[in-house]
């Protein structure tokens, strides 16, 4: 990289624009708590322009940016999974039954508005993203919000491609199956969308 500061910091920002919404979404899917998302980013492009004298540029900035954001983010989970355990227990079973008694149904004999679909879906994907381990997360959401290759995403995670495509397929399965209970025969589980 250049010894000129500015210059660097030009050529950072020229890489961090083109990904930067991409970026956001997949941070507001992997941390926990989404008001964290803004805090978790920043962090981690603070990280990766500290760190960008070691940016190699013959690899993917997309795949080495993925990669910082998901070790910010998974520490911000465990920060926020430490905390959470003094403040109450619940099962996941319980956790689930909760959040379907507390989501609002259309008004009795009316079909729901299409937003409303849209509320329910997103709530219900955000559950369902939470019950998966870290990593099968972190590989689905590189993959379908990231858009990044097999290879691109094992870079990413320091893991093997067979464990890219493991942690894919086990991660697809189960949101298959949670979203099933919810949405049953619907098109977009019978078309493999996820």
């Amino acid at each position: 990289m250049s010894q000129d500061p500015t210059a660097n910091a030009d050529r950072f920002l020229a890489l961090l624009r083109p990904i930067q919404r991409e970026l956001e979404i997949y941070c507001r899917r992997l941390v926990w708590e989404s008001q964290e998302a803004p805090d978790t980013l920043q962090n981690a492009v603070m990280r990766a322009f500290a760190a960008f004298d070691r940016y190699d540029p013959q690899a993917s900035f997309r795949a080495w940016m993925f990669k910082i954001l998901t070790r910010e983010a998974l520490v911000m989970n465990r920060k926020h999974t430490r905390i959470a355990r003094h403040e109450f227990q619940l099962e996941p079973e319980e956790l689930a039954a909760l959040a379907t008694a507390a989501e609002p149904g259309p008004p009795e004999g009316r079909p729901p508005l299409p937003e409303a679909w849209d509320d329910a879906l997103e709530g219900r994907l955000a559950a369902g993203l939470k019950i998966l381990t870290d990593t099968e997360r972190a590989v689905l959401l590189l993959r379908f919000i990231g858009e990044l290759r097999y290879r691109e995403i094992g870079e990413s995670l320091g893991i093997p491609l067979g464990s890219v495509m493991g942690n894919l397929w086990r991660a697809r399965q189960k949101m298959r199956a949670f979203l099933g209970r919810f949405m049953p025969g619907h098109r977009f589980l019978k078309e493999n969308r996820l």
